[in-house]
């Protein structure tokens, strides 16, 4: 029975695959959530009050902002993947990418060109740092 479970060239079991699979699925999902969650706390909370606008000062912070929730969310997608931070953090920054692009090529561009560039340039360089921290942090024990 443990022939059926196992695989010929590594020998490892099946839920050992299927652990890092999960284990990567689930960073990826909760580094997205951390990301979304934050922004949209970001917004809200800036323009709750009256006369809130936003202004070129708020867009420097929520550039400092999101390069800072991105390194976390790359961190923690590291982190709960248990190894490869890196090559995660670039998953990660992969799926960030693509989830501002996409529906922007499907149903067509509300901003500037150069808004979408500085976010994904924010989440790459972000989830990159994040990686980055993780696996210093692996290295170092």
């Amino acid at each position: 029975m443990s022939s059926i479970l196992t695989s010929p060239e590594n020998k490892s079991p099946f839920y050992q695959k299927f652990r890092s699979i999960a284990l990567t699925m689930l960073g990826l999902g909760i580094g997205y959530l951390l990301v979304l969650f934050s922004n949209a706390f970001l917004y809200t909370t800036w323009l709750r009050g009256e006369g809130h606008t936003i202004t070129s000062q708020f867009l420097a912070f929520a550039a400092i902002w999101g390069v800072v929730c991105a390194a976390i969310a790359g961190y923690v997608v590291g982190l709960v993947a248990q190894r490869r931070p890196v090559i995660h953090a670039t998953l990660f920054a992969l799926m960030l990418t693509l989830s501002y692009l996409l529906p922007s090529l499907l149903f067509g561009f509300y901003q500037p060109a150069l808004a979408y560039v500085l976010n994904i340039a924010i989440a790459i360089s972000g989830s990159m740092i994040g990686g980055w921290l993780r696996y210093w942090q692996m290295s170092q024990s």
